[in-house]
């Protein structure tokens, strides 16, 4: 059986919308890019998915509208830093009557669980999705080791 909250203590409900309105205000200069909201990293997140093969992983980040010669991937060792720039301009003479983004930066890093071989680090980006390709390093590959047999305890 569950209590409901606002059915018990009516001013529970007023109450979590104090604390969430203070969360948001303490952590809004990290998480939005608003300058009149106090100021900004000034870097977004984009969402990525990663998934990982006996050879390898594929990372695919989800950025439409970026400049493609913003964007800048590093491996090293077992991690993957990704960083970019969507840069949208106004027409010359045009004033804004709805804008919901504007030029923003992004930079993702990511840890991987295994070194990758970074010549061998291919990335491609159409449609909006970038997807990078990061086979392992041979040091990082499961090794499969020949038994040898012996007969009655010698070599």
């Amino acid at each position: 059986m569950s209590i409901e909250l606002w059915r018990t203590r009516p001013f529970a409900h007023d109450f979590q919308h104090v604390v969430d309105g203070l969360y948001e205000q303490a952590f809004s200069p990290f998480t939005s890019g608003n300058a009149s909201d106090g100021g900004s990293t000034g870097f977004q997140s984009l969402p990525v998915n990663v998934w990982e093969t006996d050879g390898g992983y594929v990372a695919t980040l989800m950025a439409p509208g970026l400049d493609e010669q913003t964007i800048k991937v590093t491996v090293h060792d077992d991690t993957l830093a990704i960083e970019g720039a969507l840069v949208a301009q106004a027409p010359e003479g045009a004033k804004p009557v709805w804008q919901e983004f504007g030029p923003s930066k992004f930079r993702r890093s990511l840890k991987l669980g295994a070194a990758v071989d970074p010549s061998k680090v291919e990335a491609l980006y159409r449609n909006g999705l970038l997807t990078i390709t990061m086979p392992k390093a041979e040091s990082a590959k499961p090794r499969q080791i020949q038994v040898q047999l012996t007969s009655n305890g010698s070599k």
